[in-house]
């Protein structure tokens, strides 16, 4: 009897597989899922992307599962990203996961557990008091009691009813809370630590989870121990870079979206010598440097309105009929948002930003745009020609754009009325998010993914039926017919969208109502206005930019001191190096830091 082994995969034969799915998988998110989700994606800075070495690619999150979507459909390079280690449990997202070789990290927020009793504990206190409580059981050192929004970390139990914690930022009586273990991170690390050595990229997001905040919230040091943690274990030029995502209306389909690479930067070799004696000192150096380079890429607004005052800033300075590009709004955007100081402590430019936030207002009640003000101003014959051109190319469009409306319409229902569903649960869930809007983009495309092709088929099959069709009919039907038709049929639909802003302008503007003149006066005879101030104060800020760049790099604060305690707590960072490492030196200046986990694709 002769045994036949079977064939064995060499890990050599391995690594070219999962580099060729890796590369499917690439193609189908940039090719089908970002060109169907997104109208526009615009690239700045592709050539800075390091071609070769280990590199850990850092970037803002602000559109949950989309953000790693988009950095793996635009980087050239195989990434890893660090996820959710919950998030590795969901159906389609873990697949996917799954198959670009995420690594899962356990946070202590997806481990909570609600305590027993309740707690008490004095303003700065360090002793918590517990009613009905059992310590000994529920809790360890380096857990975390979670109280609210407030955070405890825990030194030592002292019995069943008092705890030893880090100073209490607010007074707490008899308060409920939840319990939030201690988790050994080794694992994760290590696999970081083999990817980084063997020259891979690894990709995180150190905020920590995603959010709908305009500007950064406090960074994660994972990343910086990442870097230095893999060098000490022989990864040779660690470099970090950094990229922003710009959204716009990330939450809608077809929305546009600006993706930018900024400058890499090596992690200096003696940074690593420092962090085997001084970890917290290396730590906090690292991480001013990441928080510089990612502030770099982000406009910094404080809100929402702020930021659309920026925007709307932005289009008031662009010469009339000039299409800027992608490199250009950005370069503006962060014009005017790094020197937001100059203009929220200059009474003149805090004029300029009341009257413009007060223009954006008006235009929000009367259902208009800047956009509409603007193109009523071009009354040009080319502007005549173009304005016929845009009602008969409507006309023509629509034996597709209202076909495509009403078979689409529902997957539209369904993912509309489940992404409000997520973003209710995640809203509720999360104490950093402001409408849970980042969570919408990501629900509509996995919703997407599975009705999608379930709709399609049903269509394919009824159709099929009617036109007495057989197997090769249908699946003819299936994978070409409905696709093309569909794909057109949105083609069409945006087409309609641009040829109906250039009616309704007409129809606001230039019809035959008698408010049609009085409105246009109004609101043409204050842009006109707000235009002329805004030129003026861009170029008083341009040379003033460098300062103002310098300023906002040097305002570093406490938060990453924090989070080093934090890391101490759980076993991390040892306690001769937490106590002995330059605390002197701030970063990240945040009044009420959020939990100290490590960073990661979602939350």
């Amino acid at each position: 009897q002769v045994r036949v082994a079977s064939p064995r995969v060499s890990s050599a034969m391995r690594v070219p597989a999962r580099a060729m799915s890796y590369g499917l998988l690439r193609c189908f998110f940039r090719d089908v899922v970002l060109r169907l989700f997104f109208r526009q994606v615009d690239i700045v800075g592709a050539p800075r992307v390091p071609v070769s070495g280990p590199v850990i690619f850092v970037a803002n999150h602000n559109n949950q599962f989309v953000d790693p979507i988009m950095l793996i459909s635009l980087i050239p390079r195989v990434v890893r990203f660090l996820i959710a280690a919950k998030s590795l449990k969901r159906p389609v997202v873990g697949a996917f996961a799954r198959m670009v070789r995420a690594i899962g990290v356990q946070r202590p927020q997806d481990l909570a557990t609600k305590g027993s009793g309740t707690v008490s504990v004095d303003d700065g206190g360090c002793t918590v008091v517990g009613t009905g409580t059992a310590f000994s059981k529920e809790l360890h050192a380096g857990a975390k009691l979670k109280v609210g929004e407030v955070e405890l970390a825990v030194k030592c139990v002292d019995g069943d009813d008092r705890c030893t914690i880090t100073p209490s930022p607010a007074a707490i009586d008899k308060a409920t809370y939840k319990v939030l273990p201690r988790v050994d991170q080794t694992a994760m690390y290590d696999e970081v630590h083999t990817a980084l050595k063997q020259g891979d990229c690894i990709g995180i997001f150190p905020e920590g989870g995603s959010h709908d905040q305009a500007s950064l919230i406090e960074l994660k040091p994972g990343v910086a121990i990442m870097a230095l943690g893999a060098m000490l274990a022989g990864a040779k030029g660690v470099k970090i870079a950094p990229c922003g995502l710009n959204y716009f209306d990330p939450y809608r389909f077809r929305s546009r979206v600006i993706v930018e690479f900024g400058e890499p930067f090596e992690v200096p070799e003696a940074l690593a010598e420092q962090y085997k004696t001084d970890k917290r000192g290396a730590v906090q150096e690292l991480m001013t440097m990441v928080d510089d380079a990612m502030k770099g890429m982000m406009p910094g607004a404080k809100d929402w309105e702020e930021l659309q005052v920026f925007l709307t800033m932005r289009a008031l300075y662009k010469p009339r009929g000039k299409k800027l590009s992608a490199e250009e709004t950005l370069r503006l955007n962060k014009m005017f948002a790094l020197s937001r100081r100059r203009l929220t402590e200059d009474e003149s430019m805090k004029g300029l930003m009341s009257e413009v936030n007060e223009y954006v207002e008006l235009l929000r009640a009367a259902g208009l745009t800047d956009r509409d003000v603007r193109m009523s101003l071009i009354r040009d014959t080319g502007a005549v020609w173009r304005t016929v051109m845009a009602a008969l190319q409507l006309l023509l469009l629509l034996p597709l754009t209202i076909p495509t409306i009403i078979v689409g319409s529902p997957i539209t229902i369904l993912t509309l009325k489940l992404a409000k569903r997520e973003k209710e649960t995640a809203l509720a869930n999360s104490a950093v998010k402001v409408k849970g809007l980042d969570v919408v983009a990501s629900y509509k495309i996995i919703v997407g993914m599975v009705a999608a092709p379930t709709y399609n088929f049903i269509l394919a099959c009824v159709l099929a039926w009617l036109l007495h069709c057989g197997a090769l009919a249908l699946l003819a039907i299936y994978f070409l017919g409905l696709p093309l038709v569909e794909y057109v049929g949105i083609l069409a639909c945006d087409h309609s969208v641009r040829c109906w802003r250039r009616l309704r302008v007409i129809l606001l503007f230039w019809g035959c109502a008698p408010t049609a003149g009085i409105m246009q006066q109004f609101f043409v005879e204050r842009r006109n206005r707000l235009e002329a101030k805004v030129r003026d104060c861009v170029r008083m800020l341009s040379p003033q930019m460098s300062q103002d760049i310098e300023n906002q790099q040097v305002a570093q604060t406490r938060q990453i001191s924090s989070h080093l305690d934090q890391l101490h707590f759980e076993g991390m960072i040892p306690a001769a190096s937490s106590i002995e490492g330059d605390i002197g030196k701030p970063l990240l200046q945040k009044e009420t830091p959020p939990e100290p986990d490590w960073g990661c694709v979602v939350q």
